[in-house]
């Protein structure tokens, strides 16, 4: 499935969350039809560098925190990340690695189960994505990030049909990067 990250900034990324995908008309696909993925909350090591795109630069810093903190607490922030950035560069057994390393890591969590669910998504697990999501929806945080990607997996498994389905070409993923 092609399937890119697209990042952008905070201002630009309320503009996109701010138009409801069910107002995503046929010219609008790229809308209605961008997955959202989340960097951490928690302001650690690599986060800057992963949401302005330099990506391998963030990658780094984030491993080389992670090597030196066993706090669960640091460490689930910086696995958020890695998972974001790992999809970003399309490294799938890399963030496969991070995304379930993260969603294990600590107290669940919204982001942690949608960025897996993303993941899942990407390499075309729709039920995996749809579970993971689910779970991510009873965090009760981030519900409107949930919501949307929520109702593209649904039209892509066919689940949604209000909706007509998106084809691989026109999906693509955004990483949020507002602090």
């Amino acid at each position: 499935m092609k399937t890119a990250i697209k990042l952008y900034t905070p201002a630009v990324l309320v503009m996109l969350m701010s138009i409801p995908i069910s107002q995503a008309s046929a010219t609008d696909v790229t809308v209605g039809s961008q997955l959202i993925v989340k960097t951490s909350v928690a302001e650690v090591i690599g986060v800057r560098e992963i949401e302005s795109g330099k990506l391998e630069q963030g990658i780094r810093k984030s491993k080389a925190a992670l090597a030196k903190t066993s706090t669960v607490s640091l460490r689930k922030p910086l696995l958020d990340n890695l998972c974001v950035a790992h999809l970003a560069i399309n490294d799938m057994e890399q963030a496969n690695q991070y995304c379930q390393a993260a969603v294990n890591t600590g107290r669940a969590s919204a982001i942690s189960y949608n960025n897996r669910a993303v993941m899942h998504y990407v390499l075309g697990n729709f039920e995996a994505s749809l579970e993971d999501l689910d779970a991510a929806s009873s965090q009760g945080r981030f519900q409107n990030l949930v919501a949307a990607n929520l109702k593209i997996v649904k039209q892509q498994n066919g689940l949604d049909k209000d909706y007509g389905l998106v084809s691989e070409e026109e999906s693509s993923l955004i990483a949020i990067t507002d602090r």
